[in-house]
């Protein structure tokens, strides 16, 4: 009998590893969006394929505590939320770019919105699949009988297999570090989840993302509570002047001043325009959430006046928590008549921008596939790039209103070379005293140095157009974070301006990036020393216009001195924020970012209806014959052309020579009466993001 038993058990663990590997499949399959597809994931990616199955095998077999019957019945009711997984994974990221994440389960807008894209025939066929699902399950339970008695062994071997999958899951869902992640090839991409999932798969990517699920609601949260807290707020009065200044923010990518490194001596300042800007007008310091990368954590508090000290350690807003129109400076300044604008002289789906910008209440979003002629830089591109963006954006007609723009630089980024310098090299430096740097580290600084020299400049000329302009102007420029300036802070311990002694002064030195704002009409002189989530209230308050509950309150903390920034959780004592404020700042949070938003008072935020990338769509107007470098070529001619434009002739895509933005020079061919021709822009995944008007040629 107990030989039964054991073959019994045996067969129904076979099942369930059969049925694993089927699911695991058919998922893969609905995401990728076809079955080659899926098994050639099998294939190059055999370890992840395997974590995928392991996990839902030690699901499965642990339900067979169940008799058949109500296996059956269970198994299904696990693996049919799994299958759509896949499938709205592969809706959301054509969507959006970013595949479902488990903070998006929670929200009903989000799936409402991704509902939209149901076509017809998905539908059906989703219909088709359930009803044929819901079938299979009947006929099954009609058909396979129950065993009679008990099997002692299947039951002890199924609880200690389902035992294993929550203690294996608990792990799996907590640690980037665990045994299996290791061993299976797990890798977590923070930037990119997309790239998470097609290395990893929908489950195994999922339950790396499930570490960020968790927000425990503050203690005696409610709307009684925060209008309580709100009424702390002095709000401060709009200004009497009618002409809003324009308002740019400027974000430099690594952007520090080396200078202020005490021991090392150069031969000239890399930054002397600042410099002489900081003596002219309002600067100081800006505490950072980030070291040396994880730009984007920055860029939230500097928009929202959020802070990402209070989300998990590790955790990117913009993919882990954006998930909903937000109350944020772009919001805030479109509602008060603005025209808002993202620049980003990078990918739009990098940080899954393209969407957060959306949320976060901008008009618009040029990425560097929208820029005409941007200006490369090694794997990057010259900060000449986006000011030549925003330049742009400043002389075209507005229709009266007032220009929000928000710009990301790349040029700055590292790593910064060991053994090689830039053709305008003019940066030297050397440590005082007998000792030398390593010839690596005075290689990096020099070479960075010498990047900051350009960026100056670009900063020179985007003021000097301003001013020409003859509109009230405010530029807020400053750093996301410290360079990374080789391992171990390199140049940091050599130039003995870091020695990691775990000191509030020592944070401060690795967590703090110079800011600036200038304008052309207050002659105003501040000296800060704030965060970056005091940079939205404190530009409210320079432009005399109106915030939101969270950042009247904390311009008005600021403003009585009871606190200028949220440094590091271990550090907040050094700060001397009672803990009143801090608990009212982490609840404002909560309402914010995760609640109810009591505190805009049923007050929808309103996304920008005519959202999008870019200006508009490309468009064709023309087709005309030249000759180029002695070659006869076709000039593809129209507007609205970008660096990232592509020709189609007849649905098929031809080689660019080269492009500016009224036209795209290919090789020659003979086209017939008739060829449809397309203009495409194509982003650095091959996706299709906006596409001209279909052009057909005539013979003239």
């Amino acid at each position: 009998m107990s030989h039964i038993k054991f073959k019994d058990t045996i067969s129904a663990f076979i099942v369930s590893a059969i049925q694993s590997l089927l699911t695991i499949l058919f998922i893969e399959m609905l995401y990728r969006g076809g079955f080659s597809e899926a098994f050639q994931w099998t294939r190059e990616y055999t370890r992840p394929f395997t974590y995928n199955v392991l996990l839902l095998f030690l699901l499965l077999a642990g339900l067979h505590i169940f008799k058949r019957k109500m296996y059956i019945i269970v198994s299904f009711i696990v693996t049919i939320p799994l299958l759509f997984l896949g499938l709205a994974s592969y809706i959301k990221q054509g969507i959006r770019g970013v595949p479902v994440l488990p903070t998006d389960l929670s929200l009903a807008a989000e799936a409402r919105s991704m509902a939209e894209f149901f076509s017809g025939t998905l539908l059906f066929w989703t219909i088709v699949g359930l009803v044929s699902i819901t079938l299979i399950i009947i006929i099954l339970v009609i058909k396979v009988p129950n065993p009679k008695g008990h099997n002692r062994i299947k039951l002890i071997s199924s609880l200690v297999l389902l035992g294993l999958f929550l203690l294996i899951f608990r792990i799996e869902s907590t640690s980037d570090t665990s045994f299996l992640k290791r061993k299976l090839m797990i890798v977590y991409v923070m930037t990119d989840q997309k790239l998470t999932y097609q290395q990893d798969g929908v489950i195994g990517g999922f339950v790396q993302n499930l570490k960020w699920l968790k927000q425990e609601k503050p203690p005696g949260y409610s709307t009684a509570a925060i209008k309580e807290i709100i009424s702390k707020s002095e709000v401060a009065a709009n200004a009497t002047d009618t002409e809003k200044p324009n308002i740019i923010m400027i974000m430099n990518e690594a952007f520090w001043d080396p200078t202020v490194m005490e021991n090392v001596e150069f031969n000239k300042d890399p930054i002397p325009f600042y410099h002489q800007l900081e003596e002219e007008q309002s600067s100081g310091s800006l505490n950072v959430p980030v070291f040396g990368g994880s730009t984007v954590n920055t860029e939230f508090e500097a928009l929202t006046g959020l802070s990402t000290q209070f989300l998990p350690t590790g955790s990117i807003a913009y993919l882990n928590f954006v998930k909903k129109p937000l109350p944020s400076l772009p919001s805030i300044l479109r509602e008060q008549g603005y025209d808002t604008t993202g620049i980003h002289s990078w990918h739009h789906w990098f940080y899954d921008r393209s969407g957060v910008y959306k949320d976060l209440g901008f008009d618009r979003f040029i990425s560097v596939e929208y820029m005409a002629e941007p200006l490369p830089f090694g794997p990057f591109f010259h900060d000449k790039s986006v000011t030549d963006e925003i330049l742009k954006k400043l002389k075209m007609d507005n229709e009266g209103k007032p220009n929000f723009i928000f710009a990301v630089t790349t040029q700055n980024h590292g790593p910064y070379a060991t053994d090689q310098k830039f053709s305008f090299a003019n940066i030297e430096t050397q440590l005082k005293g007998d000792v030398a740097f390593s010839a690596e580290a005075e290689n990096m600084l020099e070479v960075y140095s010498d990047n900051l020299t350009e960026i100056d400049k670009e900063l020179q000329r985007l003021v000097e157009e301003v001013n020409k302009m003859n509109q009230k102007t405010i530029i807020v420029f400053f750093g996301d974070h410290l360079p990374l300036l080789g391992n171990n802070y390199q140049v940091y311990q050599e130039a003995n301006y870091y020695n990691d002694t775990k000191t509030y002064e020592e944070y401060l030195k690795m967590y703090t990036t110079p800011v600036l704002i200038w304008d052309n009409f207050s002659n105003r002189q501040d000296d800060l020393n704030i965060g970056s989530t005091m940079l939205t209230p404190v530009i409210l308050e320079r432009a005399g216009l109106s915030g939101n509950y969270l950042t009247n309150y904390l311009l008005t903390k600021y403003q009585n001195g009871e606190f200028s920034k949220i440094p590091r959780a271990d550090f907040l004592a050094e700060e001397k924020i009672d803990n009143q404020t801090l608990n009212d700042i982490k609840m404002l949070q909560y309402d914010v970012l995760f609640g109810k938003m009591y505190g805009m008072e049923d007050k929808k935020i309103e996304v920008s209806k005519n959202y999008r990338l870019g200006y508009s769509d490309p468009k064709v107007t023309g087709i005309s014959t030249s000759t180029v470098d002695g070659k006869k070529v076709l000039i593809i001619k129209g507007k609205n052309f970008t660096y990232n434009s592509h020709v189609y002739l007849n649905g098929k895509a031809a080689d660019k020579i080269s492009s500016d933005g009224t036209k795209i020079i290919i090789p020659y061919s003979k086209i017939k009466d008739g060829t449809e021709i397309v203009v495409k822009i194509t982003d650095q995944n091959e996706k299709v993001i906006s596409s001209s008007n279909k052009y057909r040629y005539k013979k003239s």
